[in-house]
């Protein structure tokens, strides 16, 4: 004889109650999820925001720290930042190893061949110029001096603070002297209008230059610096920086004999789908002595 096992299961109405049931405990955790869900997505994307501004700064401060001393200016609308990039510096020989006249450096004629203390990395370089002694378009008083400004060009007695760029300048090592090197300069030379007081050289190659134009941070630079304006934007190489640029205002104060310069970025990125904005200020100090 055969018993039949009576089945129960659920029926309608319990699972329309675990329904009900399940779907409060779901809203109840996803109000609990979402904060930070929304949270982390807030926060990732300032991270993104300031990243990119941070990024954009930091390559802007390491070429105005290797600028050619007194060589950074600001356009009239604080939009544009000029300077002359530093490639290397030394020390050149103001006075002769002996028996060696030639190897020290000259300023009251035009010299084509002398001594740099040390060995330079940029050795068996053409592309490069000469400069020494910029003070810019006027001093630390304020008072503007003929032939010491590396954008003017050369000044009405021929002299000037950096070499034409159409002088090539070769490095080579100086075997008669034990570290030191040796620049040459062609077209007869060069006449420098200072002799700086610590016997400083720089070496530079060309101008670079920061744009704020539209939402865009624009870079140039392998361009011609010999020029008294400046050009926006100049004709050289451009690399974009930082878009979605929500404002940037560069101020410059090129500092006295008592301090440094001192250089404002001030840079503002928007998120183009939210519109928040994040807004970094960085300052660098300018060591301005040539």
């Amino acid at each position: 004889m055969h018993r039949f096992q009576k089945q129960t299961g659920f029926n309608l109405i319990e699972l329309v109650i675990v329904i009900v049931i399940t779907g409060i405990l779901a809203g109840i955790l996803a109000t609990f999820i979402a904060r930070p869900v929304q949270g982390f997505i807030d926060l990732t994307r300032r991270a993104t925001l300031v990243y990119s501004a941070e990024s954009a700064l930091r390559r802007m401060q390491r070429d105005i720290r290797r600028a050619l001393p007194n060589s950074i200016r600001v356009n009239a609308g604080n939009n544009a930042i000029e300077m002359i990039n530093t490639v290397e510096g030394a020390r050149y020989r103001s006075a002769p190893p002996p028996g060696q006249l030639e190897r020290r450096l000259t300023f009251t004629s035009a010299d084509a061949d002398f001594d740099v203390l040390g060995t330079l990395l940029t050795n068996g370089a053409t592309s490069l110029r000469v400069a020494i002694y910029n003070i810019g378009a006027v001093d630390l008083s304020g008072d503007p001096v003929a032939g010491a400004n590396a954008y003017a060009g050369p000044d009405a007695l021929g002299k000037n603070v950096v070499t034409p760029a159409g002088r090539t300048v070769t490095i080579s090592n100086a075997p008669v002297t034990a570290n030191e090197d040796h620049i040459n300069i062609s077209g007869g030379g060069f006449q420098f209008s200072f002799d700086s007081p610590n016997d400083r050289v720089y070496l530079v190659d060309s101008g670079i230059s920061y744009i704020c134009s539209g939402n865009q941070l624009m870079r140039y630079d392998n361009y011609n610096f010999s020029n008294t304006t400046q050009p926006v934007p100049p004709s050289g190489d451009a690399a974009l920086m930082a878009d979605n640029i929500g404002g940037c205002t560069f101020t410059y104060e090129p500092g006295t004999v008592q301090r440094a310069g001192l250089m404002t970025l001030d840079l503002t990125i928007s998120d183009p789908e939210t519109g928040e904005q994040v807004r970094l200020l960085h300052q660098v100090h300018v060591d301005n002595v040539p």
